[in-house]
């Protein structure tokens, strides 16, 4: 295991237990609502610019740590759908905002 892995799984490990603790509907259902605003966010207004720029990229970020998480576990297949499924939201961040 790397060194940059290590400090990964370290420093996101407080984080991953309060998830944890958490119900188990309640981080997809607020992901969820998130990502709805930044997609639904007016971009021809000052304030829908970047309330909906900012919740596609929280939820790009978010996405990309769980998925640096769980690389060794992912087989090809999940790796790469779930890659482009982060490139897709930062992609439609900067495209649409």
């Amino acid at each position: 295991m790397t060194s940059f892995r290590q400090k990964l799984e370290k420093a996101s490990a407080p984080y991953l237990v309060r998830i944890h603790a958490l119900p188990r509907w309640v981080l997809p259902v607020l992901l969820t609502i998130v990502l709805l605003i930044g997609l639904l966010a007016n971009p021809n207004q000052s304030p829908g610019l970047w309330i909906g720029f900012f919740a596609l990229i929280f939820i790009g970020l978010i996405l990309v740590w769980l998925l640096a998480l769980s690389w060794p576990l992912l087989t090809r297949s999940s790796r790469v759908l779930r890659v482009l499924v982060a490139v897709l939201i930062f992609y439609t961040a900067f495209s649409r905002f």
